[in-house]
């Protein structure tokens, strides 16, 4: 069966397109080879920052947005001046308060910069251009707000991770947790939930992919999660005990793995799939399924030439909506801790519609709102 159709049954629920609409949001100053758009939303407004870039390759600017989603309308837009760089630069995004007063923008590496700004009109409340990791830390993450006055900052280290909250007023650190992992374990990925204190590590072992779910203090919550032999591709956390896991590799597609409270729930796809999205709602995620991967020498042998956005609904795991979508993606530089954002879309539910915002290789958003069942 072709993909398409497959999407199609498995999609039937919200992809019939009664009540879809969809719109481009255009980005002034926008260079997708260089910079990548990050995003954050609340009360129906969409809030934008990127990094602007003259014909030099150089950038001191930073653009700030606000458009209501609803009417499609810009409600305010600054430039404000940030340390200077050359070339393609990787932010780790923008976030917003959970009053939906104070953004955060943060820079992780040389040149790092913390810039706090204000919801209501853009300007700038405070920076930093210190961030609160040591030589041993690698990993950098920044993970955003904690209530209102703190900032969620995380890192990996030889022994395990190093959890840190730095209040949002004074920029110091309020609080350094140390979670240490098996030695016999290959740390391969973290997912931090500070809403329910949780942290997931992904190792490898004899038994193959495992997640492991940990409270704050290092204490393992249970069992491990684990899925066969398959190729871990990333993970999602939805709460406490939760977790939406993708698996597989090109040969024999894939599968997304909803863990509740250890027990597994599967959804097999005709795809590679791994998380592409941020969202507001641990009831929808996102994924990016590729299909066809171009294995010609000539080509680099992995170019991706097909791809497609899939909205899923966790609690099946089930594909609700999709469209085909190009993965985007920027790196400092070329080193494995050079830092690297991903054109991840947002998410963003409010009332009964969800809005799917996601860059485009040209210079601008593409917006798709969909009415819920």
């Amino acid at each position: 069966m072709r993909w398409a159709s497959v999407v199609a049954l498995l999609a039937s629920s919200l992809c019939s397109g009664q009540g879809q609409s969809e719109y481009q949001i255009p980005l002034q100053k926008l260079n997708s080879s260089f910079a990548l758009p990050t995003m954050a939303a609340c009360d129906g407004v969409l809030y934008v920052a990127y990094r602007s870039f003259n014909w030099l390759r150089f950038s001191s600017e930073l653009q700030v947005l606000a458009c209501d989603l609803a009417s499609r309308k810009q409600l305010r837009h600054v430039t404000l001046s940030i340390p200077k760089v050359h070339g393609a630069r990787a932010a780790e995004g923008l976030f917003l308060s959970k009053d939906g007063s104070t953004l955060a923008y943060v820079e992780l590496y040389d040149p790092q910069l913390v810039l706090l700004l204000s919801a209501k009109d853009l300007s700038e409340v405070r920076r930093s251009t210190a961030l609160p990791f040591t030589s041993a830390d690698q990993r950098w993450t920044f993970e955003g707000f904690e209530d209102d006055d703190l900032l969620l900052f995380a890192s990996g280290k030889a022994d395990g991770l190093r959890l840190i909250r730095v209040n949002a007023s004074s920029l110091n650190v309020f609080g350094d947790a140390r979670i240490s992992v098996p030695h016999d374990d290959v740390f391969g990925q973290m997912i931090w939930a500070p809403a329910v204190r949780r942290v997931w590590i992904c190792a490898g072992s004899t038994r193959g992919v495992q997640w492991q779910e940990y409270s704050e203090d290092g204490h393992a919550t249970g069992p491990a999660s684990g899925y066969r032999r398959e190729i871990n591709n990333g993970a999602v956390a939805l709460g406490e005990g939760k977790l939406l896991a993708f698996y597989g590799n090109m040969v024999d597609a894939g599968t997304a793995v909803r863990y509740n409270d250890h027990h597994a729930q599967e959804l097999h796809l005709p795809c590679l799939p791994r998380p592409y999205g941020e969202s507001n709602d641990p009831d929808y995620a996102g994924a990016i399924c590729t299909t066809s991967p171009d294995r010609e020498p000539e080509h680099g042998g992995d170019k991706i030439l097909s791809s497609e956005f899939l909205l899923l609904k966790t609690s099946g795991p089930e594909v609700v909506w999709s469209r085909k979508m190009a993965g985007l993606g920027v790196a400092n530089g070329t080193g494995p801790d050079d830092g690297f954002q991903g054109g991840d879309p947002l998410i963003y539910r409010s009332g009964a519609n969800l809005w799917i915002v996601a860059p485009t290789r040209s210079r601008g958003l593409a917006v798709d709102e969909l009415p819920l069942p």
